[in-house]
């Protein structure tokens, strides 16, 4: 079995999978558990492929049999681009996004006795 990939949308996963840490920091809070944060990766690997396929069905009119093959080529690029490029800017921009988290804490003056 022979499975060939297109170069075209292989290079355009690539390029998106290096950005696509800014991306899912944007998407994601840094309160949220490392399972949620895995599946949106994954999620967003899937979303990634699906747009980059569609785009070249419409250009093309071709259909790319190995689909699978460039999830995991877009899932392998964005994690290794996090983990060796981007992690430090990644989770700033994460931080920066984010909502602040209110602490509330209750003292013994909120509710005075009488």
């Amino acid at each position: 079995m022979d499975i060939t990939i297109p170069t075209i949308p292989a290079g355009v996963l690539v390029l998106l999978g290096l950005i696509a840490p800014y991306v899912q920091a944007i998407i994601q809070r840094p309160h949220w558990s490392p399972t949620w944060k895995k599946v949106i990766s994954v999620g967003l690997a899937v979303i990634m492929t699906v747009l980059v396929l569609l785009f070249y069905f419409a250009a093309t009119g071709d259909v790319i049999p190995a689909w699978p093959v460039l999830v995991l080529l877009a899932l392998v690029v964005a994690q290794a681009s996090y983990t060796m490029v981007t992690k430090s800017t990644a989770s700033a921009l994460e931080q920066r996004t984010s909502p602040p988290t209110i602490t509330v804490t209750e003292s013994s003056d909120t509710f005075p006795r009488r």
